[in-house]
């Protein structure tokens, strides 16, 4: 077995190159769950059963200096995995993984920090195992505390720090001392807006520096405008890579694969037809569906026009089967030429709104809609929190008609509702340019109140 190395260069531009990587794993099956029931076990002479995990099969890549690469696959499919080789973090099971230059990973929130230790001793140990050397370090503490925006806490044990703490705190140590390639695992979901545009603003500058980017992301978003190419992974094997357009629309296209599969065998292909036929378009397997879609308006009467820029608050009767406890959850407003104006995704539905039970409604309400008038669609849809699949989604089923509630002046188009305010301020003073004189030190033409007169 080939183990994975530092400091080979594979090509001229080659930063990293993935060679035939598998990763397993052992995981032990019917697990004693008391000391007791081990001991016991042991005695009676059972012997454990581990079951072989492959998170990785044969994948290879490499990855030229100056790209962003995105990775995308359902929550399973070895991105995790992947970046966590790609990092040091463990060693591949066959295959070899070869690089060059300061590889700096931020796979999890707060991964490798110390609880008990200050957020300022953490940041040490992070940079002396990142191979600086502690006076290195101490010239980027000013700089890491002030991106971090910890300096009343950095002093603080992290154990004391908030989830957005980490957060800033992990972001920061991770750029901050200038990796050659920079490894990011979805925690960019994690904080507070204005801090994730600052982490993106960073990154900006991060590629701008002609650094390497390795980003996996949930956020479709994020991916297209991070990233120059997109690898996708499928239970655990590369199945494709090119532009982020195309790599997305094959990441959709093996959900909705994986969801017919289940589809067919949970509810037939009378029940899967019967669904397709379905105005608009609708997938799922149902174990989790959306009974119905409703709006109302800040009456609460139900309506399917909204006068722009009123609110309007959208309800969800939902069902889900047994032992089904959780969802996520996105919603969204398209036009008709499906441009998305507005998206919002839970990635866990009980995380913000409590235990759903069996069935119940979800609401959400949105206390303006500025948009231009015009036909749109809300588009819902129910997954599990994995992401692997759908339960029920519904495309373009739902029409929304927005009503302009006062005259725009101009023709107007996009699918915001803005009302310009025209001005108009006349100036009133003579303009007087040096005339233009010929060799001889005659006029050629005089300006004057802006009309031309020529000399002769």
């Amino acid at each position: 077995m080939s183990q994975p190395e530092s400091g080979e260069t594979p090509g001229m531009s080659t930063v990293l190159s993935v060679e035939s990587v598998s990763k397993r794993y052992r995981v032990q099956r019917d697990r004693p769950r008391t000391l007791r029931e081990s001991v016991i076990r042991r005695l009676q002479g059972h012997r454990e059963r581990r079951d072989s995990v492959w998170a990785l099969r044969d994948v290879t890549f490499t990855v030229e200096r100056g790209l962003s690469l995105g990775i995308v696959g359902h929550n399973g499919a070895g991105k995790s995995t992947l970046l966590r080789l790609l990092c040091g973090l463990g060693r591949p099971t066959t295959g070899r993984i070869v690089r060059e230059g300061h590889l700096s990973g931020l796979l999890e929130l707060g991964g490798g920090f110390h609880l008990d230790l200050s957020g300022r001793d953490n940041m040490v140990t992070a940079g002396i195992l990142s191979g600086l050397t502690e006076r290195q370090v101490r010239a980027r503490e000013r700089e890491i505390i002030a991106f971090s925006e910890l300096e009343d806490f950095i002093d603080q044990p992290v154990r004391t720090y908030s989830t957005g703490m980490y957060l800033r705190l992990a972001f920061a140590v991770a750029v901050c001392f200038d990796p050659a390639i920079l490894a990011i695992d979805e925690v960019l979901a994690v904080g507070d807006s204005r801090f994730q545009q600052k982490c993106l603003d960073r990154i900006a500058g991060f590629r701008a520096a002609g650094k390497t980017l390795l980003i996996t992301s949930h956020s479709r978003d994020q991916i297209l405008a991070l990233c120059d190419e997109v690898l996708v992974l499928e239970e655990g094997r590369a199945v494709m890579r090119g532009d982020p357009e195309t790599a997305l629309a094959c990441y959709d296209d093996l959900m909705r694969q994986r969801t017919e599969r289940r589809a067919l065998d949970l509810l037939g292909e009378r029940a899967v037809r019967r669904l397709r036929r379905t105005s608009g378009a609708r997938q799922g397997t149902q174990e989790a569906k959306i009974v119905r879609v409703r709006m109302t308006d800040a009456q609460g009467r139900e309506v399917r026009d909204v006068r722009s820029p009123d609110g309007v608050t959208i309800h969800l009767d939902y069902e889900v089967a047994e032992g089904i406890d959780d969802v996520a959850l996105s919603v969204g407003i398209f036009s008709e030429g499906h441009v998305k104006c507005f998206d919002v995704v839970l990635a866990s539905a009980a995380a913000v709104l409590g235990p759903l039970g069996r069935a119940g409604t979800i609401r959400c309400r949105l206390p303006a809609l500025p948009l231009l008038a015009g036909e749109y669609f809300i588009n819902v849809g129910l997954y599990p929190l994995a992401w692997d699949f759908v339960y029920d989604y519904h495309w373009q089923m739902h029409a929304l008609r927005v009503v302009a509630d006062r005259e725009i002046g101009g023709e107007v188009s996009g699918v915001v509702a803005l009302s310009p305010a025209w001005g108009l301020t006349l100036h009133e003073e003579v303009h007087r340019a040096t005339p233009e004189v010929d060799d001889a030190g005659e006029p050629i033409c005089s300006l004057q109140g802006g009309r031309s007169n020529q000399s002769r």
